[in-house]
């Protein structure tokens, strides 16, 4: 139903534009594209291989994960020959690809037998510039020749240590055969059995046994578990928390890891590069132009932003002090730098100011629904046709250059992906604004939009690889049309174009509530890493318009690249695929606010209610698959109170972060932490302003409180307190949220809190189709859980709400008859609506509500609404956290059945009658 909903606001959104681009898009063709083709170049196959001789191999599992993040691969056809002396350059490489040491092409070779011009040299000699490998004394790596276990112990020490990591100092048991274990490498053997990577057997380590191939991707993958838990756990502090640079000056960001040293290259990123640039080493170099902007910084996968604030240079006090024409600053001189700031600054001038003027016909922005009563400007010219003067621009016949950079992405290959599953009906919308001949990477003023779909992933194949230093791509944000700034703007990298890395995150300060017509240019800064493929990533909520994807850089032949250490491509960072978030099928209610400890949810606690836990502790399955949050019935409309309620939702070491941390546990128990994690749904409720409050309090200091009551300011006063109140409420939860990044929760929706449609309040469902809007808008699902004959049920899906569940209200001390389980079920198929499960902690000891709690399952399955729908459960508090931890057969039965019930495999057809208990 949501879906039909949406496709119907889309369409009428859409309908100007698909007038102007029906001649536009048979000219064009699609942006993905067979077009952009034949300009040359394509990704390489990442189908994965299905090794054929890994059936009965203890390292099948292990190969098998590498190998689908091709970070190994076999020798020839389906055969990984696993028992296969794995030779020390086969080592570097793996190593280095694992720990992120990105390749770098030598001048000159420095061992013999590792040519410059080897396929090996870019791995072999980023890890020995390191300090990683040595050679022999006779000038030689050895680079063929097998590998001694306690060779690859000294190796691994000395990558992590490289790699800003710190070895386990556990006491191990001494191996039988420690006396053949060389002094070089006895520290060595201790850290790595201390860190569990290596541990022999039979109480030997084999100190002189060589390497095989199935022992290298065992010990691989487990430093590449550690490689991406130190990603997500990477801290640093910034030497600012915000900057405020003169024009025409720079000033330098600088990165400290909380201890040791820095375990990957800090990322910078600047989402204004018309008014400043930010250079590999944190170095912001501020354009001539004042202006704010923010930079971000990402270590590993965490990041932090940084307000910038561009001052206005002082007036030149005499006309002997000013600067002549061909000199420039000072301060910018010594960075090098002001000039490329000033140069972006030219190139894209007044970008916002000038928005709504420098778009083609052929892709002007729709008009919104009520376009016919305003103006009609642009709705009767006749569609310009691509490649007509000041509409396209055709590709670049040489890349563009700035300042020693060169944009190498025009006529290069590019491949767009969504991130969900493919939807064909919004395919086909967007594909009337099919952008630029040649792709996204055409230098061009045309816009190419994306419907829906989480998101979108963009790979550029260069046609060799380069020395690259920015990527940026610029984005529109006109909400009238239904076009918005995506949040943020992921870069990964990749020199294969099969091992990929994550090199970091570009955000921006546009609010999604800002109704003028933005356009953003997100930059991100790359530390001159060598790579021929590069990756952009965003999500899109309802339309993104995005233009210009430039890739700059310099040739290999130019200058000297650094030691690059990035984190494998993050999984979870971006919109995460359906396979990884189950639909919304069971969600439990969790009440927290009030009350102490019964609403105070902790990791222990969520644990067992997200995963199915075994009497004997195995977890063996998801559960609810989705948590809603609400308030208890006594938050008070206040904003203060309001305000309170968020703050305990983003409380440290509970409520949201406790389940996100319950989320990692249970995908570290079922071994899915690093491949594909389970995501928590979420669902986040609205207060509701009741419309007797007369003090909610000022949402601006300039103004009296608000008052939601009609009867003292007026029907349509009250109407509008009530809307900015919840439009403040959402606008804060959702920048709390953003800003919480949980790795392992995906926001899914909105709750409406209150279980009824209360007539006496001021334009009650205008105000909910209001707020339905904004949600719709933002690409969440509308809730709502109105209790057994409320007022206003019947029209759930007049009033836009997504899902409804039907509240049954069993229970109650008055006696409960058999025809009231099914005749709420008749309610739930009349109106096509989700049923609520209730339970409390009444049913554990009181027979009655024991009885009355298993009788709802049993008419819900007799009747088959156990299958292909959508639940609620309500348990008070942490009610069903007692059954889970009971011993007591009859209590941890609740627990077992309710789980059973979910996958339906309930098996008890029959009522318990008032004198039967188990």
């Amino acid at each position: 139903m949501v879906l039909k909903r949406m496709a119907a606001r889309t369409m009428t959104v859409c309908l100007v534009l698909s007038m102007l681009f029906t001649q536009a898009a048979a000219a064009a063709g699609s942006a993905t594209a067979p077009a952009a083709e034949k300009q040359g170049g394509v990704l390489p196959n990442e189908q994965n291989v299905t090794f054929s001789d890994l059936q009965n191999s203890y390292a099948r599992e292990a190969v098998n994960r590498l190998a689908a993040v091709h970070l190994i691969s076999g020798q020839g056809g389906d055969r990984f020959y696993p028992q296969k002396p794995m030779s020390r350059q086969d080592v570097a490489v793996l190593l280095a690809k694992v720990m992120g040491v990105q390749p770098k092409q030598p001048n000159q070779a420095v061992f013999a037998d590792v040519p410059a011009d080897s396929p090996y040299a870019p791995y072999v000699y980023g890890l020995a510039e390191l300090g990683v490998l040595h050679g022999r004394s006779d000038g030689t790596l050895g680079a063929a020749d097998p590998l001694t276990r306690q060779e690859l112990a000294v190796l691994l020490t000395r990558l992590w240590k490289a790699g800003g990591g710190q070895m386990q100092s556990a006491a191990v048991p001494a191996y039988a055969d420690e006396e053949e274990i060389a002094d070089y490498a006895r520290e060595a053997v201790t850290a790595v059995t201390a860190q569990r990577w290596m541990q022999g057997a039979g109480g030997n380590f084999r100190p002189q046994g060589t390497v095989t191939r199935g022992d290298a991707a065992i010990i691989a993958e487990r430093v590449l578990n550690a490689r991406y838990q130190q990603a997500e756990q990477a801290d640093f502090t910034l030497n600012t928390a915000k900057l405020s640079v003169m024009a025409g000056t720079s000033t330098r960001v600088e990165v400290t890891p909380t201890g040791g040293t820095l375990p990957f290259s800090p990322v910078f990123a600047f989402d204004r590069p018309e008014l400043g640039t930010v250079l590999p080493d944190g170095t912001f170099v501020a354009g001539p132009t004042p202006g704010k902007g923010t930079l971000t910084v990402t270590l590993g996968y965490r990041t932090k932003d940084i307000p910038v604030e561009i001052t206005a240079a002082p007036e030149p006090q005499q006309p002997q002090d000013a600067v002549e024409p061909n000199e420039q600053p000072e301060a910018a001189a010594a960075t090098g730098g002001a000039s490329e700031a000033k140069a972006a600054e030219t190139a894209a001038p007044d970008a916002e100011k000038k928005a709504e003027n420098d778009v083609s016909e052929a892709n002007k922005p729709a008009k919104t629904a009520d376009s016919d009563k305003g103006d009609q400007a642009g709705t009767d010219t006749a569609p310009v046709k691509p490649n007509q003067a000041g509409h396209e621009t055709e590709p670049a016949s040489q890349p563009a250059e700035e300042e020693g950079l060169v944009n190498f992405a025009p006529g290069s290959f590019t491949s767009v992906q969504t991130m969900g599953k493919a939807d064909a009906y919004f395919t086909q919308l967007e594909k009337q604004y099919p952008g630029p001949v040649g792709g996204l990477v055409t230098p061009s003023e045309t816009w190419t939009g994306y419907n829906r779909q989480f998101g979108r992933k963009v790979t550029v194949a260069l046609h060799e690889v380069k020395r690259l230093e920015r990527v940026t791509l610029t984005f529109k944000q006109q909400k009238s049309a239904g076009i918005t700034m995506p949040e943020w703007m992921d870069v990964e990298v990749s020199r294969d174009g099969r091992a990929w890395y994550y090199a970091g995150k570009a955000k921006h300060d546009v609010s999604p509530a800002e109704e003028a017509v933005v356009v953003r240019t997100l930059a991100v800064t790359l530390p001159k890493v060598e790579a021929r493929y590069v990756r952009v990533s965003f999500p899109v909520k309802v339309f993104a318009f995005a233009r210009q994807l430039e890739v700059w850089g310099t040739d290999l032949s130019k200058g000297e690249s650094p030691s690059v250490l990035l984190p494998p491509e993050n999984q979870k960072q971006t919109v995460v695929e359906e396979k990884t978030v189950r639909r919304v099928e069971n969600m439990l209610l969790a009440y927290s606010g009030a009350y102490g400890e019964r609403g105070v949810w902790r990791k222990e606690d969520f644990l067992p209610m997200v995963g199915y836990r075994t009497k004997d502790g195995y977890m063996v399955d998801q559960m609810f698959d989705t948590v809603l949050f609400l308030p208890y019935q006594i938050l008070p409309a206040t904003k203060e109170g309001w305000k309170e309620y968020m703050n305990d939702l983003f409380r440290s070491g509970q409520q949201l972060e406790a389940l996100n941390d319950a989320m990692r546990e249970f995908n570290r128990l079922r071994g899915t932490l690093y491949g594909t994690p389970t995501v928590e749904n979420v669902v986040l409720a609205l207060p509701y302003p009741n419309p007797a409050q007369t003090d909610f309090g000022s949402l601006d200091d300039k103004q009296p409180s608000l008052s939601f009551n009609a009867g003292q300011v007026g029907e349509e006063q009250a109407y509008q307190n009530r809307k900015q109140a919840l439009e403040w409420y959402y606008r804060e939860l959702k920048k709390r949220w953003d800003k919480a990044g949980f790795a392992y929760l995906k926001l899914e929706g909105i709750y409406w809190f209150h279980e009824l449609i209360d007539d006496s309040a001021p334009k009650e469902r205008e105000l909910i189709r209001h707020m339905a809007g904004i949600v719709h808008d933002d690409a969440l699902r509308f809730y709502w859980i109105p209790y057994y004959g409320a007022p206003g049920l019947a029209e759930w899906k007049s009033l836009y709400f997504d899902y409804a569940f039907l509240q049954p209200n069993y229970y109650n001390d008055k006696p409960v008859q058999l025809d009231r389980f099914e005749g709420t079920l008749d309610v739930v198929s009349k109106y096509d609506m989700g049923v609520e499960i209730e339970g409390d902690e009444r049913m554990y000891r009181d027979p009655k509500f024991y009885q009355i709690y298993y009788n709802q399952l049993v008419a819900a399955h007799k009747l088959g609404m156990d299958k292909n729908r959508i639940h609620a459960y309500y348990f008070g508090s942490k009610t069903l956290l007692e059954a889970a931890n009971s011993d007591d057969p009859v209590i941890r039965g609740i627990y077992d059945d309710t789980y059973k019930w979910m996958r339906g495999r309930f098996d008890r057809e029959e009522y318990y009658l008032p004198e039967e208990m188990p």
